[in-house]
């Protein structure tokens, strides 16, 4: 058993605008917070590291400010990763238990998902994770969570396993240890906010998952409460809005996002006399929604694409700082003709938008990682399942000046 402190996880996230860092723990599901801190730098382009540099110092500076705050010293985080051209594949691995009495141990887990982590992907792709969705036991009885201290001979494991190019990776993963951290897992965004969002009454078992940032919009399909289906990311961002209404009204990008934010998309009748200069809250909202209008049809396309053999849309979740734009919900809701749901982290210390993925990467560790006993893998036998092609899983990966 680990002790109290052990269990305690940093959680780093690395995005267009920021670098954010929460460290907390998990207890009974419910994420604590510490402490959690932000810092401003644009380090990225199109989500991947361009100045190395620059995030290296941002993150020193960052767990530098936290160790001091929490009287600690932070060495290892789970770090999450935008999924940036995510390949999605499912596969099994059975393994026979070690324990002589055939009770089901970490060690037997552990085992037939490092089998799984050989899994073959075309050349320039690395394996970020392995999530089992099914565990399988004698006598075909199923089990959707770990079914650790369980009598069964054999074990199988069916899992989703996610990867992406090791460029991608790599830029996130050297920029990290460049500043003298471990690296305990890389979690792909999505599965991460999820994950959270997971014990939420409100959050139905399959939605769309939509993740509005601040320079890339992310689009992807869950099932069964965190599996990724399909995943797509938008070259397109709340940026993009500000930066055409400060087009528009001749202003400077930082006046925009402020009148941005103070009014978003009103439809408020009454409010009709001019507020900044010849400009009323019709022409702010109008602005806005012109300026979103490409993303929501791209957003419409890739669903519709998705959703080809079904009737109606499902739920789509919105989240990420994007997402707080006033009369955002409405407008998806009147262009998707379908239920969203605006969801904001309930977690003390962190309840905004832009902190739900390192809330998540808290309950991940405590899920995945909390009694893992590494490189402890004993020899285990191997059967595949052919991952189902279907049509519309492919993802894809829009450039926004010449697609939106």
């Amino acid at each position: 058993m680990l002790d109290e402190e052990n269990k305690r996880y940093a959680a780093l996230e690395i995005t267009s605008k920021a670098v954010r860092l929460v460290y907390g723990y998990c207890l009974d599901g419910v994420v604590y917070v510490l402490h959690a801190l932000e810092t401003g730098v644009t380090a990225l382009d199109g989500g991947i590291v361009a100045e190395h540099d620059v995030l290296v110092n941002t993150i020193k500076g960052l767990i530098n400010a936290a160790n001091e705050k929490l009287g600690i010293t932070i060495k290892d985080v789970v770090l999450s990763i935008p999924p940036l051209g995510l390949a999605i594949t499912r596969d099994s691995a059975s393994t026979v238990t070690i324990d002589s009495s055939n009770i089901i141990q970490q060690l037997d887990v552990n085992n037939a998902i490092s089998q799984l982590r050989k899994h073959r992907f075309q050349d320039g792709l690395k394996i970020v994770d392995v999530i089992p969705y099914t565990y399988l036991l004698d006598n075909s009885l199923s089990e959707s969570d770990s079914p650790l201290g369980k009598k069964s001979e054999r074990l199988t494991v069916h899992a989703s396993i996610y990867a992406m190019q090791d460029t991608i990776i790599s830029g996130y993963l050297s920029a990290v240890q460049a500043a003298n951290l471990n690296v305990l897992q890389l979690v792909v965004s999505p599965y991460a906010s999820a994950l959270y969002m997971k014990d939420h009454e409100e959050i139905p078992s399959s939605y769309y998952l939509l993740d509005f940032g601040s320079e890339m919009t992310i689009l992807t399909q869950i099932s069964q409460q965190t599996t990724i289906v399909a995943n797509t990311c938008f070259k397109y961002g709340s940026d993009r809005i500000t930066q055409n209404l400060a087009d528009k009204l001749q202003i400077t990008f930082k006046e925009a996002k402020m009148l941005k934010e103070k009014y978003g998309i009103d439809k408020n009748p009454s409010f009709n006399v001019k507020i900044y200069k010849d400009f009323t809250l019709e022409d702010f909202g109008n602005n806005i929604k012109e300026a979103v209008s490409p993303l929501v049809d791209a957003i419409k396309d890739q669903i519709n694409n998705w959703n080809s053999t079904e009737k109606r849309f499902l739920p789509v979740v919105i989240t990420g700082g994007g997402s707080a734009l006033y009369g955002f919900k409405e407008l998806l809701e009147e262009r998707l003709s379908c239920q969203i749901i605006d969801f904001t982290p309930d977690s003390f210390g962190a309840r905004f938008k832009s902190y739900q993925n390192c809330l998540g990467l808290i309950k991940y560790a405590d899920v995945h990682l909390a009694n893992i006993e590494r490189d402890e893998f004993f020899q285990t036998t191997i059967s595949r399942v052919q991952p189902k092609v279907q049509p519309g899983k492919k993802v894809a990966s829009y450039d926004i000046d010449e697609e939106l």
